[in-house]
């Protein structure tokens, strides 16, 4: 999964398809590699990237992150998901497949 290393990149990626998923993540996080393997796993072909808060603390404050992992679908730019701490894939592909039908 590629890593997001500025705010500009972060923008560019949201706003470069209609459906973006992110991760937001810690360099210390030990849930958060897993949950990178299964987003991977299970989700490839949407556009996926992760983004360390560790090295974007501006974005935690952009987007009120407060705790990790916490993963986010963007549409069109705008957040309309997100995951906190516990969920699961199947929570993830629900939404998604919601709003592949609007799409």
């Amino acid at each position: 999964m590629k890593t997001i290393e500025s705010v500009e990149s972060f923008d560019e990626f949201i706003s470069g398809s209609e459906i973006a998923i992110v991760l937001f993540a810690t360099r210390d996080c030990a849930t958060c590699k897993p949950v990178e393997l299964k987003l991977e796993k299970h989700f490839s072909d949407y556009k996926l990237t992760k983004v360390y808060l560790d090295d974007l603390k501006i974005l935690a404050g952009r987007l009120s992150i407060f705790n990790v992992p916490v993963v986010s679908i963007f549409f069109q730019s705008k957040e309309l998901y997100r995951f906190i701490r516990v969920f699961s894939m199947d929570e993830i592909a629900e939404k998604l497949k919601r709003l592949k039908e609007f799409v």
